[in-house]
């Protein structure tokens, strides 16, 4: 199955759910509380048809960005902000249904991306972070480059060499970080206008989700030899998205 259609068959579960809680909501307030139904009704029915016209609002941008159809910039960003809310929930119906984790993930990273690439950018190259897992690296390296990039020896058999280079043409930032809590430091340490982050799905949903006030591209890494260990990355992701922010054909 599709992973659009998947992702319907989330919503649909959660709408019915909300609409059977609401129902059953509806009988014990009126069936134990009559003389204060008419306003408790109105605000949890508003609320209920409100939340579920945003679930399938959400559910319907989602399918067309999936199937390779572009909302607009409005749609993209209401849809966001209503995926980043409901995402645990989506993610625990979503394993009742047998649906990947990533696969979900995968969509709200495809979300986010499409959103900032409806938006239009003109920044310069040192307003750009460009921020990578350590473990990129390779781990048979014994130069560390998680506080200091500059101490790669740029023998060029990982993508901190390509990184540099990125550097020296663009002049945007480069760090690597160990986990979220440094790439957290580093950003509001730096504070860039923009970031090109490389991860794996879970590390780019969850830095996305907390990251809200900069854009973030999320380019995923390559997992040739299992998760977290010598991962590569497809350079010209990397470089498109830079150019992207500089507003750069």
């Amino acid at each position: 199955m599709k992973t659009q259609y998947k992702f319907m068959n989330i919503a649909a579960v959660i709408v019915t759910g909300i609409v059977t809680l609401a129902l059953l909501a509806n009988m014990v307030i009126l069936g134990k509380y009559a003389p204060v139904t008419g306003a408790v009704l109105t605000a949890l029915n508003t609320t209920v048809i409100l939340a579920v016209f945003a679930i399938i609002y959400m559910s319907f941008v989602v399918y067309r960005i999936c199937s390779g159809r572009m909302p607009k910039g409005r749609s993209l960003k209401i849809s966001l902000i209503v995926f980043s809310v409901l995402f645990p929930l989506v993610t625990s119906i979503g394993k009742l249904l047998n649906v990947n984790k990533n696969e979900i993930r995968r969509i709200f990273v495809h979300l986010n991306n499409s959103y900032i690439y409806s938006q239009k950018y003109s920044l310069n190259g040192e307003d750009i972070m460009l921020l990578s897992p350590h473990c990129i690296q390779k781990s048979f390296c014994n130069f560390k480059v998680t506080y200091d990039v500059s101490n790669c020896k740029r023998c060029g058999k990982c993508s901190i060499d390509r990184f540099l280079s990125l550097r020296e043409k663009y002049g945007v930032k480069v760090f690597v970080a160990t986990g979220g809590t440094l790439a957290r430091k580093i950003i509001i340490e730096n504070r860039p206008k923009a970031v090109v982050a490389i991860a794996c799905e879970r590390d780019l949903t969850s830095g996305i989700q907390e990251v809200v006030k900069i854009p973030v591209l999320g380019v995923y890494n390559e997992r040739p030899s299992g998760p977290c260990f010598n991962t590569e990355v497809n350079i010209e992701n990397v470089e498109n998205a830079i150019k992207f922010f500089m507003g750069v054909d």
